[in-house]
């Protein structure tokens, strides 16, 4: 390409002018100078156009260098890494009347505290990826330390908190419909609390397939796990082994009309050791008495539970939604004969939840001065669910209990959130006792109250 020499002269100028801007020189500025050259004639728009193309890839790499510099980088196999967790401080009041022979009634006042602490990866452009968190609490149901509740007290101060992990998870999306999990894993399912506590992981493997058609969307989830909720106990000598669960699950979430969708699953759970490491499940069945033999068994346990909720935009802010879940065991039978009730299951073989949402919030995330309030009634039959599993503030981990749970939640900042819960239950057969594990009010509860007022800080 020949060049005039006034024009060779102006190019090394203009060149000398951009070197002079450094490595942090934008794109943008550089495209600004080489256009007034052009637009005066002293450049042709080939010769811009040259000069314009090497600054600007070398400030898209300068973008792309800044942005990697931004992330946590723990090797460079890995693309990514975000750390996350929550602080939460809380008050709660826990009161409960006992039938339980020599038990007086209970009452209790505490402040509480929960620390999460995690990190998630990937690499290999999303293909794997990771999840790997800390959170207090020994035991699967309660991430929760109480204030001044060390057990023991060295020269006037308590021992430090110390943290378990709570999941321990790598993952592989085999396809864009497919992805596979295994290690210490969140719990994959869509369910509710009344089956499952929010803060039990699960030890095992999950399969977990998303198709789209339209608008809609459906899910299908298989998972195995060695899982015994609170209790997780395994058989003696040289063959051990551990409680399985087994899970398969279909669902759909689709649009209705313009402001109404709906979702849906059924899910089915099969119970099963080699070595029968549960122990058979027999609560204590008259309305006064002591534990019974094995309040925690897992034996008989072939469950069916079908979570399902409605919502609604009332506008572009508000909406409301029903939701609900509904579960049977079908060898509710078995597992009634199995603890010595020669009644038969009767109506102890289901459990049922029924609630309401209403929920303001501008944007698709939460956000400071967004709110939420809802309120459910759930019943759990004595034969129907694994006592092992249920939430363990409403009702203090325990079956054969029927009740009412109100909440609501404020944002005082964008990751600043106000919880209050209340929750009243009493007992749903009052022929038996409210089996589970024992917590803070005993095992025969007459009724129980819970009253929570948080303060949770995300980050």
């Amino acid at each position: 390409m020949n060049f005039k020499l006034s024009n060779l002269v102006a190019a090394t100028l203009a060149g000398s002018m951009l070197m002079g801007f450094g490595a942090n020189a934008m794109a943008d500025s550089t495209t600004d100078i080489v256009n007034a050259l052009v637009a005066k004639g002293v450049l042709t728009e080939e010769e811009g156009a040259l000069l314009t193309k090497g600054r600007t890839d070398e400030a898209a790499g300068q973008a792309k260098a800044i942005k990697k510099a931004g992330k946590l980088t723990i090797s460079d196999a890995v693309d990514s890494a975000t750390v996350y967790g929550d602080i939460r401080v809380r008050h709660e009041t826990r009161s409960a009347t006992t039938n339980e022979t020599g038990n007086k009634d209970y009452e209790r006042n505490r402040e509480r505290y929960k620390i999460t602490l995690g990190v998630k990866t990937d690499a290999d452009n999303g293909r794997w990826y990771s999840d790997l968190a800390l959170a207090m609490g020994t035991e699967g149901r309660s991430d929760n330390a109480t204030f001044g509740g060390a057990s023991t007290v060295t020269n006037g101060n308590a021992p430090k908190e110390a943290l378990f992990v709570k999941r321990a998870m790598v993952g592989f999306k085999a396809t864009d419909w497919l992805a596979l999990e295994a290690g210490r894993i969140s719990n994959p399912l869509y369910t509710t609390q009344m089956v499952w506590d929010a803060d039990l992981t699960f030890d095992g493997a999950a399969a977990k397939m998303n198709f789209k058609q339209g608008e809609s969307k459906f899910f299908v989830t298989g998972a195995a796990t060695q899982y015994r909720g609170d209790d997780k106990q395994y058989s003696t000598g040289s063959n051990q082994s551990a409680n399985n669960v087994f899970m398969a699950q279909a669902g759909f979430d689709t649009p209705l009309t313009n402001e109404a969708k709906a979702k849906a699953a059924i899910t089915f759970y099969k119970y099963g050791s080699t070595n029968n490491t549960g122990g058979i499940f027999k609560p204590t069945l008259a309305a006064n008495g002591a534990l019974g033999g094995n309040v925690i068994g897992t034996n008989n346990l072939d469950i069916i539970e079908v979570p399902a909720e409605l919502s609604y935009k009332l506008s572009d802010v508000n909406s409301i939604k029903v939701f609900g879940d509904w579960v049977i065991n079908t060898d509710a039978n078995g597992r009634a004969t199995a603890a010595g009730d020669t009644s038969s299951a009767k109506d102890d073989d289901t459990a049922w939840l029924l609630g309401m949402e209403y929920k303001n919030q501008a944007g698709k995330k939460a956000a400071a001065g967004d709110y939420n309030a809802k309120i459910w009634y759930q019943e759990t039959g004595l034969y129907a669910l694994d006592p092992n599993a249920v939430d363990s503030d409403f009702f203090d981990s325990k079956i054969n209990v029927k009740g009412t749970v109100f909440k609501a939640e404020y944002l005082a900042a964008d990751n600043v959130y106000v919880n209050f819960a209340y929750g009243h239950g009493t007992r749903k057969n009052s022929a038996a006792q409210t089996a589970g594990v024992a917590g803070d009010t005993g095992f025969n509860l007459k009724d129980f109250d819970l009253l929570q007022l948080d303060l949770t800080y995300k980050f």
